[in-house]
């Protein structure tokens, strides 16, 4: 049977209703938006499926509203905090100086509903710490930015 953008089998385990254009979805987490797409890994073997997960964690103040040491802080700490992160994970800071954390979990497919969501959830509960560095060393959420 088909839900929405999955095929569901007789156990109930999911996977892409269309190879083409894979499911997607979000979540908010500590104020943040977290977008999971799910993928097919580049060898096309459809029993592996990759999570590609990324979540836009903050910017980086200007210099003319912030004072330069919580700046300088908060980029120093970017550059330690990829070598105490999970393998697989990047931390990237792009052009318009927002921070973005992203990664992608390997599944195998189909998946049940639960795996899914417990992959996602470990993601999540394996980010808080980072956030927690983060936003103590003043790194600004935009207001009203990535509404779900």
């Amino acid at each position: 049977m088909k839900l929405g953008p999955f095929r569901v089998d007789r156990q109930g385990l999911l996977s892409p209703a269309d190879p083409a254009r894979f499911p997607q979805f979000a979540v908010r987490w500590r104020d943040r938006l977290v977008q999971a797409r799910m993928a097919q890994p580049v060898l096309e073997d459809h029993c592996r499926g990759i999570l590609a997960v990324s979540t836009k964690v903050g910017r980086v103040p200007s210099t003319s509203g912030s004072s330069a040491h919580s700046r300088v802080a908060l980029l120093r700490q970017m550059q330690l905090l990829p070598r105490r992160m999970p393998p697989g994970w990047q931390l990237r800071l792009t052009p318009d100086h927002c921070v973005t954390v992203e990664t992608q979990i390997a599944l195998a497919l189909p998946i049940s509903a639960v795996a899914l969501v417990t992959h996602i959830s470990f993601f999540l509960l394996s980010l808080s710490p980072y956030l927690d560095v983060l936003d103590a060393d003043g790194i600004g959420l935009t207001a009203g930015s990535d509404r779900i």
